[in-house]
């Protein structure tokens, strides 16, 4: 039986709810965080299935004071991680044009997509199991890659994933000695609210790629970014 723990922000849908049951259904005990944990009605029923295993908590990503919360409640109950997946994610959807900015969503991008994977990993890292390799994981975008060629739209959202790029950068290059591996993952254009009902993936097989491409994260692949069928991608 796996006697990994894993946390995951953004768990009460999508590819976070996913990523959730997978890790459950493998073995893994899972903490799943989302804004409001009481009304998370899919969780709940995931609860229900691996009492043992599930813990659900409240942590809103863009508040230090929350973060900071749940790290001192996780660590009240001497609870050690193995792996970090920073999924919680927000799109500017209507920020196609440089003459047309709604500076708050674009905004609320950084909080969350860059900003939050940043203070929860500072909060988290005394938590990191110290007896094994242990892991940190950025769902990313290829939208935040600077090397492919694309199109015009979505400015807040692109540059907070170029900008969560950048911090798995720095934090492979700073924990590397701590054994700690970092990478960033694009999930893909997945089947979700954010992804919209004509993307092309399945949440389920994005899942199961992103835990791939984490399973074969060492240090000595840290600091890369790949898709979810393991291709290395372009910063």
């Amino acid at each position: 039986m796996n006697s990994e723990v894993v946390l995951i922000s953004g768990a009460n849908r999508g590819i976070g709810l996913a990523l959730t049951e997978q890790y459950l259904v493998n073995g893994c005990s899972v903490i799943a965080t989302c804004r409001d944990g009481a009304t998370a009605t899919e969780l709940l029923s995931l609860k229900a299935q691996f009492a043992d295993k599930l813990l659900i908590e409240s942590m809103d990503i863009t508040s230090s004071e929350s973060i900071q919360r749940l790290a001192n409640n996780l660590s009240q109950q001497n609870i050690s991680l193995d792996l970090i997946v920073n999924n919680a994610g927000f799109l500017d959807r209507d920020n196609h044009s440089i003459h047309a900015i709604d500076y708050a969503n674009a905004e609320m991008c950084f909080k969350v997509n860059a900003l939050g994977p940043l203070f929860l990993t500072h909060c988290l890292l005394e938590l990191l199991n110290k007896n094994r390799l242990c892991k940190i994981a950025i769902i990313s975008s290829s939208k935040g890659s600077l090397s492919q060629v694309q199109g015009v739209d979505w400015y807040g959202y692109r540059m907070s994933k170029a900008a969560a790029n950048m911090l798995t950068v720095n934090l492979s290059t700073e924990l590397v000695n701590d054994n700690v591996a970092v990478v960033s993952v694009h999930p893909g254009w997945v089947q979700t609210d954010m992804g919209g009902s004509s993307a092309k993936v399945k949440v389920n097989d994005s899942a199961l790629g992103i835990i791939k491409v984490i399973n074969n994260l060492s240090i000595h692949n840290t600091g890369q970014f790949y898709d979810v069928n393991g291709e290395q991608l372009p910063f």
